[in-house]
């Protein structure tokens, strides 16, 4: 029998397919720029907010503005790992690796909040739409995996997936009835 994808994880793969070049731009962009990344204002926006946060120099901002691009590029190659977990799967007839599914929601769910509050804070309207619908997409598809995940445990057992009953049943003499086995 051939198993097809759920709803979750095709969400989720449809929403990689849209963070992965975005992402990964935008990492390559501040990894590779003579500023690091200072001239994108919500990377400087993030990274001066962890340098408050922390108590860093000078040197700190720069580091931390480098650290936020490395995690931006590592969520971006998560997302590409997940597309390719989804595409074996459905390729195959199986279900997606839980654990994969799960790394990377916790990844685009920790880069969504890393990304998203700086932006937010600047009050610019453009800013606020963009990481407003990457939130509403990382949220969309935790919460269709987390129903999913529900319906799947408040669900019974199909019969062919139930265990047999091990319980040996005897009797003491003909025609009496049958109990347990002590």
């Amino acid at each position: 029998m051939r198993v097809f994808p759920r709803l979750g994880p095709a969400n989720l793969a449809v929403a990689a397919l849209y963070f992965v070049p975005v992402w990964g731009a935008d990492a390559l962009r501040a990894l590779k720029s003579p500023l690091s990344g200072f001239e994108d204002r919500v990377h400087s926006a993030a990274a001066s907010y962890l340098q408050h946060v922390f108590g860093l120099g000078l040197d700190g901002l720069v580091w931390t503005s480098n650290v936020l691009a490395g995690i931006k590029l590592m969520a971006a190659a998560g997302l590409v790992a997940y597309v390719i977990e989804f595409a074996r799967a459905a390729v195959i007839g199986r279900e997606v690796d839980r654990a994969t599914l799960n790394a990377v929601l916790a990844l685009a769910g920790t880069s969504i909040a890393l990304w998203a509050v700086p932006a937010l804070a600047l009050h610019d309207a453009g800013l606020i739409q963009l990481y407003a619908t990457q939130i509403l997409l990382v949220t969309g598809a935790v919460v269709v995996i987390m129903v999913e995940r529900q319906i799947e445990q408040s669900a019974p057992a199909p019969a062919s997936q139930r265990r047999p009953s091990t319980e040996v049943v005897t009797s003491d003499a003909p025609g009496a009835s049958l109990r347990p086995a002590a």
